[in-house]
């Protein structure tokens, strides 16, 4: 079926997956945090404070899109990004956020809000929606 797509579309689904597996607030701090250099899992752990179970999945997606690879040393292992791409591309996000945000026009995503909103001594969730009775046609 890919042999009928024209190569553009084609490029723009792999771009979409590549962005879709960096977009998740614990996928991004991860791969941040390895922008020095190789980090040990358990540092990763304490870090973003992930069960180590979440955290695996995580690492997992990261891998399978080649933006992380592992290495052990002395018995513990570590993750590193593939790349200087992967740091470039990090970078460039917080540049256009930059730009994006001094032009004012850029809404609060409604995850931060909500995360700024639980933090709030009287924060409640949302009540449940009303559920809708069924006619009795």
């Amino acid at each position: 079926m890919t042999d009928d797509m024209p190569e553009g579309v084609i490029e723009t689904d792999v771009k979409a997956e590549l962005f879709k597996s960096m977009g998740h607030p614990a996928r991004i701090l991860i791969l941040e945090m390895m922008v020095d250099g190789p980090v040990a899992v358990s540092r990763l752990r304490d870090g973003t404070g992930l069960e180590a179970s979440n955290l695996s999945q995580h690492l997992g997606i990261l891998r399978r899109q080649r933006l992380i690879v592992p290495s052990r040393k002395d018995g513990r292992l570590f993750y590193e990004l593939s790349c200087s791409d992967v740091s470039e591309v990090l970078e460039a996000a917080r540049g256009l956020l930059g730009t994006v945000l001094q032009a004012g026009s850029f809404p609060r995503p409604a995850a931060f809000r909500l995360a700024a909103c639980r933090r709030s001594p009287d924060w409640r969730p949302p009540p449940a929606p009303a559920k809708r009775r069924p006619s009795s046609r």
